[in-house]
């Protein structure tokens, strides 16, 4: 028996041991990550705390979460505050030359001025006690500015009508 190199380069290492028998009559692979991370994976979310659903009759009742709808009161604000300072410009007009067309105008922007900073009240009494369902906000604020505008130049309509009579 001749003693063999262990340097010499002909040599091969010995071979792989056999697969192991199929567990559940296949072959099952070996998953391999193709690019080999060197640190440890971290989950993408972080675990937080969840309220348990609402049970009704034993069954979880999910709410989607659902586009707030814009608030009624808060357009109907504006428009009111529009319509209010549109018959007050014409009553200033109307004021200088006739008493009774300014009284008229008169009326008509107090009324709209009037309606429209009740609107824009109760518009944001809405949308505050709505906690997000209800949007509108910024239409009810214009609302309730142009109502006071409007109301500030009914005032001045009538004061100029009650000059001239």
């Amino acid at each position: 028996m001749t003693a063999q190199d262990p340097y010499q380069p002909h040599m091969q290492p010995p071979p792989p041991a056999p697969p192991a028998p199929p567990v559940y009559g296949y072959a099952q692979p070996q998953y391999q990550h193709p690019y080999p991370y060197p640190y440890p994976m971290q989950p993408v979310w972080q675990p937080m705390a969840v309220p348990a659903p609402v049970l009704v009759d034993g069954f979880p009742l999910f709410f989607p979460r659902l586009k707030p709808i814009p608030s009624g009161p808060a357009i109907g604000s504006l428009v009111a505050g529009i319509a209010g300072i549109g018959g007050a410009v014409p009553g200033l007009i109307g004021a200088v030359f006739s008493p009774w067309a300014g009284l008229t105008f008169f009326m008509s922007a107090a009324l709209f001025g009037i309606g429209s900073v009740a609107l824009a009240v109760y518009a944001k009494r809405q949308i505050r006690n709505a906690r997000g369902g209800v949007s509108g906000r910024g239409l009810a604020t214009t609302g309730l500015i142009l109502g006071l505008v409007a109301c500030g130049l009914a005032l001045l309509v009538g004061l100029i009508s009650l000059v001239n009579a």
